[in-house]
């Protein structure tokens, strides 16, 4: 009888620890108002995120009715590490300069970034041009 009662607490402690890391995994949100102002909420669903962080910002904001908020501001972890695209292009010039982007949420404004990048600080700005395949994600490495 006393084996199945140590079994018993056994297993309970095991899936109490196994909760506690699932609490990794989640979304956070922000919403804004006109003034700058961020206000962030963390929770397992986005649509909940969204909502606290919004109910937050409608509560505390000097302008309340400027509260703005949008999927695009939400970001999901997962085991703690973001989960978010981060996109990088590298633009080259006609002297072979490699010109790194800024990291972006959306590959095409990465290429974008490369360019301009590029066109302001190379020596031949008129030759600036971006390959798609020097873009890639580095969230996909992990």
């Amino acid at each position: 009888m006393i084996h199945y009662i140590k079994s018993f607490l056994f297993i309970i402690l095991l899936s109490s620890t196994a909760y506690a890391d699932s609490n990794k995994d989640f979304w956070q949100c922000k919403t804004r108002d006109n003034t700058n102002l961020v206000w962030t909420a963390k929770s397992n669903f986005q649509k909940t995120a969204t909502n606290l962080a919004y109910s937050a910002c409608k509560k505390e904001s000097n302008a309340p009715a400027s509260c703005r908020t949008s999927t695009e501001s939400c970001e999901y972890f997962a085991q703690g590490i973001s989960t978010r695209p981060l996109w990088r292009c590298t633009a080259l010039d006609l002297t072979a300069a490699a010109w790194k982007s800024a990291y972006y949420n959306h590959r095409l404004d990465a290429a974008f970034g490369a360019k301009q990048y590029c066109q302001n600080n190379s020596k031949v700005p008129t030759t600036c041009y971006v390959n798609m395949v020097t873009c890639y994600n580095q969230n996909e490495d992990i």
